[in-house]
């Protein structure tokens, strides 16, 4: 692209919610390709579950469903992005993980028939997920088996994501952490441009940021000031301008910081 981005959208999408044309199911379709759940799958599953499939836009702080609700759909998400919020003892929010386009959440719910262990809460301004209903997809894994491997390897995937998060939390110090979230947040979900700079297309306030990687607010404020004196990385209303790719990786693996 003449930017410099890597990035992939359907836009005709946008008008998908409550349509069946035959057209915007085989955008639909194109979507779920893309998605991990359904990356190794048969086309012919893929294209039968995008008959079925609906969308679901949501905004900012709204949730998608509340934990301890039974699965009635399997969800994979378009656009935005998702924090996995569980409520500790003491009233304090943990966040489990974050997700964002082409990744799906709930999955083990939705297999298991079990109630969802936490709550999935928009963190982008919004938030589009395409919605499977779940006897439709359980159906289509029976008939099709290399549906059951490749949605299988997905959350096999999963748990890597778990480890990451272990990673990140056991970095070291909290520059350490903070750098390894955002490089986390790069990789998964960053567009890079011709010059090198790494833009994250996700707003966290710092105290999003101090819950994803256990610290204070006061100390992620001062963390990022420091990231930002040192003309590592900005912040914008959209989300993270990583100005130094080298230095973050380098401050990701100091215990001693920068």
């Amino acid at each position: 692209m003449s930017d410099g981005r890597r990035v992939w959208v359907v836009k005709s999408l946008d008008a998908l919610d409550g349509q069946s044309h035959p057209a915007l199911v085989m955008d639909l379709f194109v979507v779920l390709q893309r998605c991990k759940p359904f990356a190794h799958a048969p086309e012919a599953s893929v294209r039968d579950l995008a008959r079925v499939a609906t969308t679901k836009e949501l905004r900012r702080h709204e949730t998608l469903w509340n934990a301890g609700e039974m699965p009635a759909a399997f969800c994979t998400i378009h656009s935005g992005l998702f924090k996995i919020v569980r409520t500790l003892s003491n009233g304090r929010e943990a966040i489990m993980g974050l997700f964002g386009p082409r990744e799906s959440i709930g999955d083990v719910a939705v297999i298991q028939g079990i109630g969802y262990p936490a709550t999935p809460v928009v963190c982008s301004d919004t938030a589009r997920v395409i919605q499977i209903p779940r006897a439709e997809l359980l159906a289509q894994m029976k008939q099709y088996p290399g549906l059951a491997i490749s949605i299988n390897q997905s959350m096999g995937d999963r748990v890597q994501a778990l480890h990451a998060k272990v990673e990140i939390l056991s970095a070291g110090g909290v520059e350490a952490r903070l750098a390894s979230l955002l490089l986390d947040l790069a990789e998964r979900f960053g567009d890079e441009f011709d010059d090198g700079t790494f833009i994250i297309p996700i707003a966290l306030s710092r105290q999003e940021l101090a819950n994803l990687i256990s610290t204070t607010f006061e100390t992620t404020v001062r963390v990022m000031s420091k990231f930002k004196r040192n003309q590592i990385i900005d912040t914008t209303a959209e989300g993270f301008v990583i100005r130094d790719f080298s230095r973050l990786r380098t401050a990701a693996s100091s215990v001693l910081g920068l």
